[in-house]
């Protein structure tokens, strides 16, 4: 069971429930007036619960990639174009933060490395970058092999979608897709393409959908579980 967690009184609250963060910090939430006493209790019964989800948070870990201390990358994963680069922090007087890809895959960070969220924005600015270099040429090749034209496109930092697709069939992908398998971000690259002709989730949608990625069901499922790629200095 886990020995460390915080209780939070909400007035909204007519049952105790139980929350976990990206980070694995439990939060216990109680009506107001509520009798501490019955905690343990509470997370006797929810061990199990506890106890998978926390695995699931290990199982991201594993999957995104080994972090510092302060919750900063050491090695960044970019499955989707088969990339890992190792993280180096120099710091040095110099304000902000300076980044640099370096030969044999490095990736470092020069300047003010001490302070967490400097270091994090860099990153994020990075991945954004590196999503416009690589998943719009993606987006418009899959695009003329499906005979699927869109107006335009752009990258986004998106907290719950892979992707949209507006009525002007302006397609918005989220730069964590960097961090997938190929083989989702291509059938998430096929789903909003497919929305350029039905802006929906019909049946018609989803026939096509199918038309040209025949294991789309599995895929789609296989969604459910893909956020744990992505690293947590990404979802913050």
């Amino acid at each position: 069971m886990l020995s460390s967690y915080t209780v939070r009184e909400s007035r909204r609250a007519k049952h105790v429930s139980l929350k976990i963060s990206v980070a694995g910090d439990l939060e216990i939430i109680v009506p107001q007036g509520f009798d501490r006493k019955h905690i343990p209790e509470i997370l006797q019964r929810k061990q199990g619960w506890i106890q998978q989800v926390t695995q699931r948070m290990q199982l991201r870990q594993s999957f995104a990639g080994s972090e510092t201390v302060d919750g900063l990358p050491q090695e960044v994963v970019l499955r989707a174009i088969d990339e890992s680069w190792q993280v180096d922090y120099r710091p040095n007087k110099v304000p902000g933060i300076r980044l640099n890809e370096q030969p044999g895959s490095q990736l470092v960070l020069f300047g003010e490395t001490a302070h967490r969220e400097v270091c994090k924005a860099a990153l994020q600015k990075w991945i954004t970058r590196k999503a416009r270099m690589h998943l719009l040429p993606w987006l418009r090749s899959v695009s003329h092999e499906l005979h699927l034209p869109f107006e335009d496109a752009s990258i986004r930092r998106q907290k719950t979608r892979w992707g949209s697709c507006s009525a002007t069939k302006t397609i918005s992908l989220n730069c964590k897709l960097l961090f997938l398998p190929s083989h989702l971000v291509r059938y998430i690259l096929i789903h909003e393409l497919c929305h350029t002709i039905h802006l929906n989730h019909s049946r018609q949608f989803w026939s096509l959908v199918g038309s040209y990625e025949p294991d789309y069901r599995q895929l789609d499922d296989s969604l459910r579980d893909a956020r744990l790629y992505v690293p947590l200095w990404m979802e913050e």
